[in-house]
């Protein structure tokens, strides 16, 4: 009982900083966006990084905002086979995806992320000629978010499984 007001204690920090995270990219992008209307109808000579540099902001939303989306259970889901299952059968159900859901953050998200972000090492971006491996270090960042979310629900899956059976 303690460990799990502990977990939940913790993950309701991770959401709140996440919600500020992804909150003040937002913000900066509409202040973005503003700049770039001002620069490119008003003053008649569009900035250059604005395009590059919403488009980054915009990819580590994105990555930033999935694993969020999937901790609170916000994102898509199609549930119109498993509400025919029995609820052991759905809650079994649930725990498989969230293996499935870890093993992919794992290989495609932290190692691929983190390949691909090491491979960028010596790039810079053509605009604002920043360090590609920070515009990659999203995925990565991504990919441990979703672990971290997914053990977190899969121990309430478990949690649900031994009071279904």
């Amino acid at each position: 009982m303690v460990l799990h007001y502990a977990i939940g204690t913790k993950m309701k920090v991770l959401n709140k900083v996440l919600e500020i995270v992804i909150a003040v990219l937002v913000a900066v992008m509409v202040i973005g966006c503003f700049w770039q209307v001002i620069t490119r109808f008003l003053l008649g000579n569009p900035s250059k990084y604005t395009e590059e540099f919403l488009r980054y902001v915009l990819i580590w939303v994105t990555m930033l905002g999935v694993p969020y989306a999937y901790g609170k259970e916000k994102h898509l889901s199609i549930g119109i086979l498993t509400k025919s299952f029995q609820p052991k059968n759905n809650v079994l159900t649930k725990i498989g995806i969230e293996v499935l859901i870890i093993v992919l953050s794992v290989f495609v998200m932290i190692a691929g992320g983190w390949l691909v972000t090491m491979n960028s090492a010596g790039q810079i971006s053509p605009a604002m000629q920043i360090p590609m491996q920070l515009y990659y270090a999203c995925v990565p960042i991504s990919g441990v978010l979703m672990i971290i979310y997914s053990v977190n629900r899969m121990i309430s899956f478990v949690k649900k499984l031994k009071e279904v059976k």
